[in-house]
């Protein structure tokens, strides 16, 4: 059973005899363009730079680097100490810690644990190095006098 006439969709009224589309509704509306067909500069450039920026962050997370070590860093100079003529006292340091590492190089990573220190243990410094000191460990009974690298922040000082 074939249809004879054919009705509108929307409306409902009868459609003319060829049946292309309504007289009251009019013609049908093309559907929306495709919001992802066409991007203006800007918005290329937006999403090129957060994918750009996205990578950098996956890679630095993943290949463990330190902003740190790109930054400037204030290089801060101390004025030389002026050192006194005066054979009346004398500056001595001893290990401020119970235990403080005694290192072959001034770095806790690449640095190996020579020696371990005890509180109050009495040193000479013989250089310094940024946080760390070069050391000879003043020997007592029994023991031999030690040479490597401390943190100065484990280090006290004091006037004799």
């Amino acid at each position: 059973m074939k249809r004879q006439h054919q009705y509108c969709d929307v409306c409902g009224s009868l459609l003319p005899a060829p049946g292309f589309f309504c007289v009251q509704c009019g013609p049908p509306q093309p559907p929306e363009p495709d919001p992802e067909k066409g991007l203006n500069a800007s918005q290329t450039f937006l999403r090129i730079a957060l994918l750009t920026l996205i990578f950098i962050v996956v890679v630095m997370v993943k290949l463990e680097f330190n902003l740190k070590d790109f930054l400037p860093q204030e290089i801060i100079t101390e004025a030389p100490l002026k050192v006194a003529e005066d054979e009346d006292f004398k500056l001595l340091f001893k290990v401020k810690v119970s235990f403080a590492n005694l290192r072959d190089k001034p770095s806790t990573k690449t640095g190996k644990i020579i020696f371990v220190l005890t509180q109050g243990t009495q040193v000479e410094i013989l250089e310094k190095k940024g946080k760390w000191s070069k050391i000879r460990s003043k020997p007592g009974s029994g023991e031999q006098a030690r040479t490597g690298w401390i943190g100065n922040k484990l280090l006290d000082s004091e006037i004799k």
